[in-house]
């Protein structure tokens, strides 16, 4: 029976075939952030035990749209960008672990199955979506530029 390699399935004999590079992994990309404040009891629902609500701000929420472009450490990716750009749209809340503040990911979609895979890997609860951000762009008319009366949306 023949060895099979690769980092993440599908695995074969050379190990090319793997849905995911072996780490590291690096990350570019453009994002934006929208937070609020809401009932704290309802940020709590979301905290499995030991985890519980951070003492400063316990009702903060992030809302992070991502528009990413990332690479193992040979960036091969790169020349085929289908295998290194993605989008993601994750929610994060404020919660409290042996008295320290952390940020918990509750929610995260992505668009694409490498990312899916990343995911399990990390230990995000990644699920498949659609997302979409408008773009910045230094030229043409059809961008916002980053700055003082730029116009920006995101959906999920």
């Amino acid at each position: 029976m023949a060895t099979v390699r690769g980092f993440f399935t599908p695995k074969t004999a050379t190990g090319r075939s793997s849905l995911v590079p072996p780490p590291p992994w690096y990350y570019s990309g453009d994002l934006l952030t929208v937070e609020y404040r809401t009932d704290p009891a309802r940020v709590a629902e979301l905290l499995p035990e030991p985890l519980t609500l951070a003492e400063e701000d316990p009702g903060a929420v992030a809302i992070i749209w991502a528009d990413w472009q990332s690479c193992s450490e040979s960036k091969e990716e790169l020349l085929d960008p289908v295998r290194s750009q993605y989008k993601e749209c994750f929610v994060v809340v404020r919660c409290a672990f042996e008295g320290r503040t952390f940020s918990r990911c509750v929610y995260i979609w992505v668009d694409k199955d490498f990312a899916i895979a990343r995911g399990t890997h990390q230990g995000y609860p990644k699920k498949l979506g659609s997302i979409h951000q408008t773009r910045p762009y230094s030229y043409g008319q059809a961008a916002p530029r980053v700055g003082a009366g730029g116009t920006f949306g995101a959906t999920l």
